[in-house]
This record gives structure tokens, sequence and C-alpha cells, in this order.
């Protein structure tokens, strides 16, 4: 017996072990495959990623067809693949960061774990070590809002501050992450006077209170963190230095998706990924939590079945050899005239060549998009297309072909 996946906010009771739907609404009723029968435990994400489907998963599930093989081409962060937690599948992603992160992953890198430890720790560490020390801050601060001293000389005393604390902040980090401490200095100083300076611009068209005072002056240092190993993730990028592991890569890699600005992807024009910091809130990151949940026995069991590709979609269709035993998920890039996707463009050809490819697989599919009339002319003829926004979802063609913010488009034989 498969299990019932329903719409959002329906009311459900079980009875020997069988599923009834108590609501007078239309939804969908879908058997998943057997893995799911008895309700296998979903898994949280691993990784933070723009245009992650976690809270479109309820429109999605009710439209899953039976599968023995999930398959995901453009998998980002996976929110579909961690919540169905399937028990055979094959992932691929263009990101060669994203995948070699994936592949250490599922070999349970101990180095890997090791490197990130460290930015936790070493991360969490400068910040109590600031903190420690705020009265000399807030007196270097202070001395700076009342004219006492300029710019350059706040940068002449954070520069002396962070040398008197050097030693406490950088125990066992130095040899591990920073693979230069005079340019971690200079960040750590270029950040922190720049926040002071800020603040004493914001304060004069509002006071701050002691404690949202304390949080800013702070913030200043683990933004100069951040920004350093931001750096160093551009230098490793760009092949301007050689990385000295895989390992240290993949971690630098993993934290700067954790830390960034809301987990945007942004390239300035000498492709310099360019998302600054997350902000005061950021400071209080329990990343320690995450970790574990990387190398926990979870992970460990979901990925020891997952075969990990890194290619263009459409080689990626060729080597993962589909069947129609298979269920495959597509979230790609969106079309828009910003589609840029780790410094790489995905055009209106590359939608065009992913239409012809899924006119053409054997797997059955369901894809979800941004509708916009060019891909709405792509799909129209050959697939059923849905469409959803908060409330509901409803099929376009009984509703005029209203233009809505999401397509889901399968061709598998759906009910509404």
């Amino acid at each position: 017996m498969g299990v019932i996946y329903l719409a959002p906010k329906v009311a459900l009771m079980r009875l020997s072990g069988i599923i009834f739907l108590i609501e007078n609404v239309s939804i969908v009723d879908i058997s998943i495959t057997q893995y799911l029968n008895q309700g296998v435990d979903t898994i949280n994400t691993l990784i933070k990623w723009p245009g992650g489907k976690s809270g479109e998963i309820d429109k999605i599930v009710p439209h899953i067809p039976r599968f023995k093989r999930y398959v995901e081409p453009f998998f980002g962060g996976g929110a579909l693949f961690f919540y169905l937690n399937p028990q055979k599948a094959v992932i691929n992603d263009i990101s060669s960061s994203l995948m070699e992160y994936y592949r250490l992953i599922k070999a349970q890198d101990k180095q890997l774990q090791e490197l990130l430890l460290c930015y936790n720790n070493s991360f969490s560490n400068l910040y109590s070590v600031c903190s420690a020390n705020y009265s000399d801050l807030l007196k270097m601060y202070t001395d700076l809002k009342n004219g006492k001293i300029n710019a350059d000389g706040i940068k002449t005393q954070l520069r002396l501050f962070v040398d008197s604390i050097a030693d406490m902040a950088n125990s066992s980090f130095s040899e591990k992450l920073l693979l230069d401490e005079k340019a971690f200095t200079d960040r750590l100083v270029k950040m922190s006077a720049d926040k002071m300076q800020r603040t004493v611009k914001n304060e004069q068209k509002a006071p701050f209170s002691d404690e949202d005072l304390k949080n800013n002056l702070l913030t200043g240092f683990t933004s100069g963190y951040y920004m350093y190993f931001r750096d160093v993730f551009n230098d490793l990028h760009l092949k301007r230095i050689e990385s000295p592991s895989e390992q240290y890569r993949t971690a630098n890699f993993c934290f700067i998706r954790e830390y960034c600005y809301g987990s945007m992807f942004r390239y300035n024009s000498k492709g310099e990924f360019n998302i600054p910091y997350g902000g005061m809130s950021y400071n209080s990151k329990n990343f320690r939590a995450k970790i574990d949940h990387m190398f926990s026995k979870d992970i460990k069991d979901i990925f020891s079945s997952t075969d990990i590709y890194c290619s263009d979609f459409e080689d990626f269709f060729n080597d993962a050899s589909l069947t129609s035993d298979d269920f495959m998920f597509l979230d790609p890039p969106y079309d828009t005239d910003f589609s840029d996707y780790e410094g790489r463009d995905f055009t209106q050809a590359d939608q065009e060549r992913l239409a012809h490819s899924l006119k053409k697989t054997p797997a059955q599919f369901v894809l979800v998009i941004k509708n916009t009339d060019f891909i709405y002319s792509l799909y129209k003829e050959n697939f059923t297309i849905l469409s959803f926004d908060n409330k509901y979802t409803y099929n376009v063609r009984s509703r005029n072909e209203r233009k809505v913010e999401h397509l889901i488009i399968t061709n598998s034989p759906v009910k509404v």
C-alpha cells in the first residue's frame, strides 16, 4: 500500500494503517513508492542555496508518481530529496563546488569535518574575545564620535586592538585556515573601522540602545572575518592561489554559503563573488548543529545509495540512463534577465534544450519554474501544466490560462 499525500491544510484520520481524507476540498491522492509506506523520516537540508523549494514541497508532493529511483539534475540544496529520503537516487548540479561538497559529505570526510569545526570555533571565539574586551572598543568608538580621533586614528587603534587579542582569537586557527595572517588582520581592521564610522553617522539620526550599539560594533569584526574568507573564496575560484586541499576549498565554500547575506549568488564584472556578510543576526548562528547534522547517521545513510554527478543537464540525462521507473524533479534556473548561476548564464537556448530533452525522456518528471510567456510556450503543447500561488494549486487551462507566479509541469497524469 502506498502513502497518500494530500494538499496542505487537509485534516487526516488514520484507521488500521489507512489514511482517510476529512475535508470538502479538491485534492490529489498520489501513491509514492514502497520505501515511504511506513512514513520514513524527512531530513533537513545541509547547505543554504538560492531558489530552494522547501516552501513549495506541499505543492509538489501530490504530483509525485510511483518510482524506484529519484533523479534531480539541478540539485542545489536538494530540499525535495531530503524530504522524500529516497532509497535510491542520482543527483547532479553544474556547480563543481557544490557537488565536490556533496561527494565529501557522502564520504563523511574527517578532514572536511575538522576544518568546518575550525571555522565554527574560530568564528565564535573571535566574537567572544571581542565581546569580552568591548569596553576598549566602546572607548575608541566614543572618542571617534566625539571627534577626539579621526578615521586614520581609529584604524591605528583598532590595529593595536587586533594585535592585542591575536593570541586569544587565533589559537588553533591560524595554522589550519589562515593563508595570510596580515591580510586577515587588515580585513578585521578595515571592516571594524568602517562599521564604527557608519555607526557614528547612524547615531546622528537616532541613538542606539547600549545593546544595539554593542552588536553593531562587534559585527565589524565578524564581517571582517567573513570578508577575509570571501577573499580566499574568490582567489580559489579564480585560481589566483592554489588550495591546500579539496577539503580546504570545500570547507571555505560551505562557510561562505552559510554566512553570506540571504544565501544569494552574485558576481561582479571580474567574476568575483560579492555578496556581503549576513549581518548582526548571523553572529549567533548555530553552525555547529549544522555541521553535526552533515556528519550524522541520517546523512550517511541517504548518501550511501546516491550517485553524484557534476555536468550539464543534457549530458547527465544520458549518463544516468533514465527509465520509466525513475521520478525526476527539476528546479532549473528561471527565465529572467538575471539568470546568473554561480557565475554562469542559463540562457533561453538552455531552456529550449531542456524542454526538448523532456519531450524525449522516459522518466516521469515534475518541473517547477516561474511562469513567463517564453516558458509557457515551450511546454503548453506536450505536457500537463498547473500553476500555484501562496494559497492553492489549480489547472492553468481551467482558469483561462491566467498568468500566475509559478508553474508545475509534468508528463504524468494529474487530477485536480
